[in-house]
């Protein structure tokens, strides 16, 4: 073969290592496995034994070993590099031949990198940015590196610079992602705290429905998600259930736990705390729709009669409508000022008496729909029927629904 055939021949198969190493780094594989597979491709295209490639560490002038090959373990292995070195090496770019003194500017690595038999140090930079370096020993013949041979390794070498950079930037979002995220969470978890806080407040102004808050929450989330609603407007009634009486705050605490008949002033300052809640409310961003409309028409009736706003069945937001009818079952169903708890018969009664009136039937129907279920034991996370502190058979369930007009 001549030598026009040979120099031909090598020509093309750096070109198709070039393109085996262009498609391996733009591979969706595991970055060590890439970092790897690149090295043992500079290696062969050389014939070298021995080779590592070492990358930035970050927070130190440092290049730590990210993958080698006839080297052993050199896991606490580094290159230490001043910023006159670094600065020497952006500014030269092309492979540095440490056989011909090109060493001398290494500083504290070059001794390192005897250690490890290196002839040929190729940077790896992208921009005015060192960001790791590629270190391979002599040619298995024993022949010198050629113009040629540090050519072909300097473009290898910027096939390999944008890997690292490319793995570099991902590693910076995935942790600023990590600290977003972690934010968030520390935020969402004062959030919640926050609203709970309030929560317990509301509840502590009323010795007789403490926790009326939370039942009140949880039964319109229930009844919520059984009407089909998505899990982010689900949570939001959830919240609103929480807040729903914080107008309560404002009112004379006497007025709240008295057991007589209320005055009339009193009736209007009792009365007056769905107002009063929604105006705390609306001026809160909540990242859920409706809240403050929520805790303001929780009292409305579906025929006209309740209060504030006197507003009529589609006139009042569905999540109201739902926390009208759970507000009033609990209401029923615990011990009152004025009264002792109904039964779990009598409330029922009680809602299904105020059909089409206080109650809407779009709600009520599904309402009792996860009452079934929750008796039949057809759901894994019972939410009503546990809070109801009295046991309910399907039979005499059925019986009592019976009266119950269809859908």
């Amino acid at each position: 073969m001549t030598e026009t055939e040979l120099s031909l021949e090598r020509l093309l198969f750096n070109l198709n290592t070039l393109a085996e190493l262009g498609e391996e780094i733009t591979s969706p594989k595991d970055f060590t496995r890439v970092v790897k597979s690149s090295l043992y491709m500079v290696m062969g295209s050389f014939s070298s034994s021995r080779g590592a490639i070492f990358q930035h560490e970050n927070g130190s002038g440092s290049y730590v070993p990210i993958a080698s090959k006839g080297l052993g373990d050199i896991g606490g292995l580094k290159l230490k590099l001043n910023d006159e070195a670094v600065s020497e090496l952006l500014k030269r770019r092309e492979p540095v031949d440490l056989s011909s003194g090109g060493a001398g500017l290494l500083g504290a690595a070059r001794e390192t990198l005897e250690k490890i038999d290196a002839r040929v140090l190729a940077c790896l930079t992208v921009k005015d940015e060192l960001l790791g370096l590629i270190a391979i020993n002599g040619k298995f013949s024993g022949e010198p590196f050629t113009v040629y041979d540090f050519q072909l390794l300097s473009v290898m070498s910027q096939h390999i610079s944008f890997s690292l950079h490319s793995h570099s930037l991902l590693m910076k979002l995935m942790h600023k992602y990590t600290e977003n995220k972690n934010l968030y969470e520390n935020l969402r978890r004062i959030y919640y705290d926050t609203i709970h806080a309030f929560a317990a407040a509301i509840d502590a102004k009323d010795s007789y429905t403490r926790g009326h808050s939370h039942r009140v929450s949880a039964y319109s989330a229930a009844l919520a998600r059984e009407m089909g609603w998505s899990n982010d407007e689900v949570e939001g009634i959830r919240i609103a259930g929480l807040l729903h009486d914080i107008g309560k705050i404002t009112v004379d605490k006497t007025i709240i736990n008295k057991a007589s008949p209320l005055t009339s002033y009193e009736c209007r300052e009792l009365n007056s705390h769905p107002v009063i809640g929604y105006e705390i409310l609306s001026k809160i961003k909540f990242p859920w729709k409706g809240i403050p409309m929520m805790t303001r028409n929780h009292h409305e009736k579906v025929d006209g009669t309740g209060y504030p706003d006197r507003l009529r069945k589609s006139e009042i937001p569905i999540g109201a409508r739902i926390m009208a009818l759970v507000d009033a079952f609990d209401a029923m169903t615990t011990d009152r000022p004025y009264r002792p708890r109904l039964s779990f018969r009598e409330a029922i009664c009680e809602v299904r008496d105020n059909w089409n009136r206080q109650f809407d039937p779009e709600v009520v129907h599904p309402f009792i729909s996860v009452i079934r279920k929750e008796v039949r034991r057809e759901t894994d996370n019972p939410t009503i029927v546990p809070l109801l502190q009295e046991e309910i058979d399907g039979a005499s369930l059925n019986r009592l629904l019976d009266g119950f007009p269809r859908a």
